[in-house]
């Protein structure tokens, strides 16, 4: 058993990244932000950005700047069937750090993506806040979030660090998928080794 882990900023193709995992190679799918839903859901607050932020960066204080990675293991490690997982949303270094710790190899991908198309996604996707969104705004949204120093709060910057590669996603699905296959085959290679 092994994971992949993504991080990249919003509309990137994480999502789209996911799917390829799970539909075509069979991985189970979790999102770090899956934890923080359940949290949401516990206390009957609205599913939002802002409340995924503010809930996730409650729960790195009360608990650690890992407690949501450490969450996502905790769950794996209770499934009757072992089988490579594929985790969304890493937003934190020390998220990061788990699952390089962890006893399971760890193949950490940085899914890129030019801030245009990015935005042009976001309006598409008609959800929340992001609809009809001001370009301008969504990228100073952006910025606040890559440039977070605060100890609990998403450190992106420092998260797409700890990548082991960086996909960009500039070119359409066929061309992630191949791109996707190409690390993964790479990672499994090092393993056999």
């Amino acid at each position: 058993m092994y994971f992949v882990g993504l991080c990249g900023l919003n509309c990137s193709g994480k999502t789209t990244v996911v799917n390829h995992f799970k539909d075509n190679k069979d991985f189970g799918s979790l999102s770090l932000s899956d934890m923080i839903r359940e949290e949401l859901r516990s206390r009957n607050e609205d599913i939002n950005r802002n409340n995924l932020r503010r809930v996730g960066n409650e729960l790195r204080e009360k608990f650690g700047s890992a407690i949501l990675a450490e969450r996502v293991i905790e769950y794996v490690e209770k499934q009757v069937e072992k089988k490579n997982w594929v985790i969304d949303s890493i937003r934190h270094p020390s998220e990061a750090q788990v699952f390089i710790n962890s006893k399971y190899p760890f193949l950490f991908i940085k899914v890129d993506c030019p801030i245009e198309q990015r935005y042009k996604r976001a309006l598409s996707r008609k959800r929340g806040e992001e609809v009809n969104i001001p370009f301008e705004e969504f990228k100073e949204k952006e910025d606040r979030e890559l440039h977070s120093e605060k100890e609990f709060a998403q450190q992106l910057l420092k998260t797409f660090e700890k990548a082991n590669t960086t996909i960009v996603n500039e070119s359409g699905v066929e061309e992630l998928q191949k791109k996707i296959d190409l690390s993964v085959e790479e990672f499994t290679k090092k393993l056999e080794n």
